[in-house]
């Protein structure tokens, strides 16, 4: 088995670790490296190919896409270390990883380790959703990942459960594939996005936001063919052939379970300090890995920030 050494080891190429990383090598750390199991860098924002990414952090609005290849352009720049198609399988010591590659096995220790391995939306097992397992049943990032990356036809009409950010992204990806939105349902009384977003897209898409619905059952066999809801009213049958479960976030927190590092009851993320340093000394922790969730840009920043903390 390989064994290699380096100064930062950081897990998680998106926003957050990418711009950790770029801290790092900027405050004087000569061996940076970025692990990601995804076989290209950037996080989400890759695959959200619509605008509204970098305002806060780089000044400008651009595209998801854009926006990663800038982080991943800095970081090479910087000479931060990329390493894609990388998983980090389990500890191999208190400052140390054992990881996973097409070139095999691999230990890396480090001075300090840092977990940016993010979140994701909860699917349809983890809500416990009645109803068959049709084709048609997506999250918000697999939609995306169809969609963008793999060019995969979708549907015709879709039902959003979930009114947060990340839905609006939903319905934009939807009318990027030729799918209508023909409902947007939330259990709540409003959604709970800014209004300019919500008003905008609904103006745009023409889609219906029920507040006060749940959703009771997916209905069909092969293929989705629409959801039972509760209603004020009652309930209902909603038509379509596409549900996509947006927002209902979960901490990725696998690594840092195994690392028995303290978990948070409430959010279920690794509990730190405010260096954002774990109950592991020299183990932090950022991004959305930390609930509640955040937007991309001020995951970047809380990246940089390790810079003035720590480094």
């Amino acid at each position: 088995m390989k064994k290699s050494e380096v100064d930062v080891l950081i897990v998680g190429a998106g926003p957050a670790g990418l711009a950790a990383a770029i801290a790092a090598k900027q405050s004087g750390f000569a061996r940076v490296r970025v692990l990601d199991r995804e076989r290209e860098a950037g996080g989400v924002p890759r695959h959200s190919l619509h605008t509204g990414y970098g305002l806060r952090d780089l000044h400008r609005v651009m595209s998801g896409p854009k926006y990663a290849a800038r982080y991943i352009s800095k970081a090479l720049e910087a000479g931060v270390e990329i390493s894609t198609s990388t998983t980090a399988l389990d500890w191999a010591g208190d400052l140390a990883l054992a990881l996973t590659s097409p070139m095999g096995l691999e230990e890396v220790s480090a001075s300090q380790i840092l977990l940016a391995t993010g979140a994701r939306e909860r699917g349809r097992n983890a809500r416990a959703i009645a109803g068959t397992r049709p084709v048609g049943i997506y999250t918000t990032g697999s939609l995306q990942q169809s969609v963008y990356l793999r060019h995969q036809e979708i549907g015709t009409r879709a039902v959003i459960i979930g009114a947060e950010h990340v839905s609006f992204s939903a319905v934009m990806t939807l009318a990027h594939a030729g799918v209508q939105t023909v409902a947007m349902l939330t259990p709540e009384a409003r959604h709970q996005s800014y209004f300019p977003l919500h008003w905008g897209t609904a103006l745009r898409y023409r889609y219906a936001l029920r507040t006060k619905t749940k959703l009771l059952e997916i209905l069909g066999r092969e293929r989705v063919s629409g959801v039972r809801v509760a209603t004020p009213s009652g309930e209902e049958v909603i038509e379509c052939d596409t549900v996509v479960f947006s927002a209902d976030w979960i901490p990725d927190n696998e690594l840092a379970r195994r690392g028995s590092l303290q978990i948070s009851e409430s959010t279920k993320s690794p509990i730190v300090n405010h260096l954002y340093e774990t109950s592991r000394s020299g183990v932090f922790a950022l991004g959305n890995l930390l609930m509640p969730i955040k937007s991309a840009d001020q995951c970047a920043l809380e990246g940089s920030s390790l810079l003035s903390k720590n480094w």
